[in-house]
This record gives structure tokens, C-alpha cells and sequence, in this order.
């Protein structure tokens, strides 16, 4: 290629689908998004990989068409950011859940012993929202109690489980997770 393009026309020539519009993005963006990702990442493989996923990403979508020539940078560096980002939050998510997959059985015992504590009320609207995984209202059908004492007692239930493990706080996001992921895969609910 004898020059760079410009934004509009590498636009124009992305609009037309040409493969002159791709060759000249990556060219004029590719090593500083890679960069830019590095940052995020501390990793250059993984920011190489996700630059050229979000690129062709946008190619197959045909992204471009809404697009002006002056936000094109801007758009680039937000979509990599946001790609980076939601990387980061899935690898931490990972890193939690093989945490929480290799409970023993006395945190297990720790997070019941908590639950014993709360009051009755509060740990029957703790176990159904939380461990049986039921919304509000059915949760509040069930207890025949109000949607609004679900949200109280569960809100208060949390309270006081953070407190009564308040030296043991990752049981807490834990049993978030549990909540959340583990149910069919982990054998802590046939214990709590």
C-alpha cells in the first residue's frame, strides 16, 4: 500500500466491502489497539488475539455503515476497552469459581453454622431465594409472606451472614457463587 488511508476512505472502502478497507484499518489501528489492549491485559498474545477477534467481529457484522470518519478511532479504542474488560471480568469469574469448586468440608460447615444463626424467618428466605434459586415473588408465594419482606429479610439474611463471617469474607462471594453457577455442578448443596 503506497500510503495510509484516511478514516473516510477507509470507511468508504469497508461500506463497499472491499478488503482494501480491512487491510488499511488494520494497518493504521492494529498496533496501537494492540497496545492499548496489553494495558488492560499485561498479556501481548491475548491483546494480539482479542484485537484481530474484535476486527474481523466488526467486519463480519459490517459494523461500519453508522460510523463517521472522526469517530472511527474512538469507536475502535471503546469496543477493545469494553472486549478487554469483559475478558478480565470472565478470568476473574473463572479464578472464583475453581475456588469456590474446592470448598472443604469445613467452610462447608462454616457457611451452614451461619445459616443456623440467622433467624428463622430470614434463613427460610435466605435458602429459597439463594440455594433453590426461586425469584421474589415465588419466594414470597411459598413463605406467604410479601414481596417486599423477601427483599428485606434476604437483604438483612446478607447482612448478617457477612457479619457472623466477617473473618471468612470469600465464603460470602462463594456462596454468591454458588447462587449463582454451581448449583447442578457442585456437591456443597447437598450439604447446606
Amino acid at each position: 500500500m503506497s500510503g495510509m488511508l484516511s478514516d473516510s476512505k477507509i470507511l468508504q472502502t469497508l461500506r463497499e466491502k472491499e478488503p482494501l478497507g480491512m487491510d488499511a484499518l488494520f494497518e493504521r489501528y492494529y498496533r496501537p489497539l494492540v497496545v492499548f489492549a496489553e494495558s488492560y491485559l499485561h498479556d501481548l498474545q491475548s491483546a494480539e488475539d482479542l484485537v484481530q477477534e474484535q476486527m474481523v467481529k466488526l467486519w463480519s457484522k459490517q459494523t461500519f455503515a453508522g460510523i463517521v470518519p472522526e469517530a472511527l478511532g474512538t469507536f475502535l479504542f471503546t469496543v477493545v476497552k469494553n472486549a478487554c474488560i469483559n475478558c478480565l471480568d470472565l478470568l476473574h469469574y473463572q479464578i472464583a469459581l475453581e475456588e469456590a469448586e474446592r470448598l472443604d468440608d469445613s467452610a462447608v460447615e462454616l457457611i451452614r453454622g451461619a445459616l443456623e444463626k440467622l433467624p428463622d424467618k430470614t434463613r427460610l428466605v435466605v435458602t429459597v431465594v439463594m440455594l433453590q434459586e426461586k425469584m421474589y415473588k415465588e419466594a414470597a408465594e411459598e413463605l406467604g409472606v410479601s414481596v417486599n419482606t423477601v427483599k428485606t429479610l434476604l437483604k438483612q439474611g446478607m447482612r448478617e451472614l457477612r457479619e457472623l463471617l466477617k473473618d471468612k469474607q470469600e465464603l460470602i462471594f462463594y456462596f454468591y457463587l454458588l447462587h449463582a453457577e454451581c448449583r447442578e455442578q457442585n456437591p456443597i448443596y447437598d450439604h447446606l
